[in-house]
């Protein structure tokens, strides 16, 4: 009991802590996917584009390891309230599509990405459109982790709020792979 009074006491701290951890996270994620797009449009990425989208790729680890450190703060203000809230669960669902996701782009798809011809290799237009496709998983994923934290409450289920996610990540990945085939073909 000791343990939720700590907790409890330094929620505002862990709560201004997390607010800033996932500004900065989902900051950087998203500046890399906008930066990425911007950058491809000439079909090539020099080494300071590369250096760059490096830089903001470590950024979102340390913002998501920040996150979960404060977001572990918060939980043990009030665990029972956490653990029985669809919200709550469902922020955690999408949070682990989100880091394996990341996971997955960082150790398939941009050795890849870096190596030259990338963006013009028939080669490698599989590998483009799974980039593509996991960027769109990244921007949708930190919105949606970014409003559920928003919001106070939300009149679904689990099972509807993961639904309603799904939905929208197929309806974006179908977006992504139209924008890969026109900007890259």
């Amino acid at each position: 009991m000791e343990t939720i009074n700590f907790f409890t006491e330094i929620k505002p701290v862990s709560t201004i802590f997390h607010v800033l951890s996932a500004v900065v996270g989902m900051g950087a994620a998203l500046m890399g996917d906008f930066l990425f797009n911007f950058y491809s449009k000439d079909k090539i990425l020099n080494q300071t584009e590369i250096q760059t989208l490096n830089v903001l790729s470590k950024i979102v680890w340390y913002g998501l390891l920040l996150l979960l450190i404060s977001g572990l703060m918060l939980f043990f203000s009030n665990p029972d309230r956490y653990l029985s809230s669809d919200k709550f669960l469902a922020k955690m669902t999408i949070l682990v599509v989100l880091v394996l996701n990341g996971f997955f782009l960082s150790k398939e798809i941009w050795p890849r990405l870096t190596k030259k011809g990338f963006l013009t290799d028939r080669k490698e237009r599989k590998t483009r459109k799974i980039a593509f496709a996991c960027g769109t998983i990244s921007v949708i994923s930190w919105i949606s982790v970014l409003a559920f934290g928003v919001l106070n409450s939300v009149n679904f289920s689990y099972v509807g709020i993961l639904a309603i996610y799904a939905l929208i990540l197929v309806f974006g990945i179908i977006v992504s792979q139209y924008i890969e085939k026109k900007k890259l073909d």
